[in-house]
């Protein structure tokens, strides 16, 4: 059976509206695609959407998807209300060493295309030194 199709972090982009958040989203529903023991209404979105089948907003107006998400959101709210100023402060610092860990994640997977790419290119290019009429 063939492999099924994987949006990229770039499907992403008109709802985070940044590289990097975009590959947060991405990888975040991919962890909610393959927690088995998570809200299986939320698991079937995360893998609609990771697959290219339904866009994220789309999957947003599915009325089990929306209410899910709803109930999850909810629960989360309230944990983090009950949560001190102080570990709400070490969340919000782990968040932005995430985000930061995935803005040199992609950053390095520029460099290595490129460096792929200029690779490609100079070996593409015939010196010329071995010609012979």
């Amino acid at each position: 059976m063939a492999e099924e199709r994987q949006i990229g972090d770039a499907d992403l982009m008109d709802i985070a509206r940044d590289e990097t958040r975009a590959r947060a989203l991405r990888k975040s529903l991919q962890r909610l695609a393959d927690n088995p023991s998570g809200n299986s209404a939320l698991q079937e979105m995360a893998r609609e959407v990771l697959s290219g089948r339904v866009g994220l907003r789309e999957a947003l107006r599915v009325g089990a998807y929306s209410d899910a998400l709803g109930e999850r959101i909810a629960q989360a709210r309230q944990e983090y209300e009950q949560l001190s100023p102080e570990v709400r402060e070490q969340q919000r610092a782990e968040a932005e060493r995430y985000l930061e860990a995935q803005r040199a994640e992609i950053e390095q997977e520029r460099q290595e295309a490129a460096e792929r790419s200029g690779t490609a290119q100079r070996q593409a290019r015939h010196s010329g030194h071995d010609w012979k009429l």
